[in-house]
């Protein structure tokens, strides 16, 4: 079977400066016409169903993507973004920087990403991640008995969790660009990468 990992497009946290994460934003009118300028290229794939986080973004990104090909498109709830921000989720970063200044110039909360294993208060653990991520994807497999081609689209900390924790790629993804779209084999129970459009390792 071939799956496509496809990351969102531009979204409306992105413009404002906010801490985006689990919180639900739409996307831009530039971020809508970035996935219209991929669309032909999805369209190539023959993708026969689309599993998508539940969240604007995403869910948006997924419909633009189908205008044409018309596949059966499946909203998982645990596709959705991981809370890595806790509290902090969806404030704009210098107001977060007043309101939460006592949390931010704590040592242990600074530099907290997935791969140094640390989230802000109230946020999900990678741990908590992965546990969740490979949960989602064993599910998805199961699912798609039966099917040649899907599509997986959602957001850049669970794409890493995927990269990580599903795949065993050991690489540190720096970034992930919009609409970012990486290609697996999936056959007798094992990953192939084959390519990683749009993702940036270290």
């Amino acid at each position: 079977m071939k799956i496509y990992l496809i990351r969102h497009s531009e979204s409306q946290d992105d413009l404002i400066n906010c801490y985006g994460g689990a919180s639900d934003w739409d996307l831009t009118e530039n971020g809508a016409k970035k996935v219209e300028k991929f669309r032909s290229t999805f369209e190539k794939f023959g993708v026969q169903k689309i599993y998508v986080s539940p969240l604007k973004r995403a869910y948006k990104t997924a419909e633009i993507l189908n205008q044409k090909n018309g596949c059966p498109i499946e909203k998982v709830f645990e596709l959705h973004e991981t809370n890595h921000y806790g509290y902090l989720t969806g404030l704009e970063k210098n107001l977060a920087k007043e309101l939460f200044a006592y949390l931010l110039e704590r040592p242990e909360y600074q530099n907290a990403s997935y791969y140094n294993r640390k989230c802000m208060p109230g946020g999900e653990t990678a741990d908590e991640l992965d546990k969740r991520v490979k949960r989602v994807m064993k599910n998805i497999l199961k699912s798609s008995k039966g099917l040649d081609t899907i599509a997986i689209v959602t957001h850049g900390g669970v794409l890493r969790s995927i990269f990580q924790a599903v795949l065993k790629d050991k690489r540190k993804i720096l970034d992930i660009k919009d609409v970012a779209c990486a290609e697996l084999d999936f056959e007798k129970g094992k990953f192939k990468i084959i390519s990683t459009e749009g993702f940036v390792f270290e």
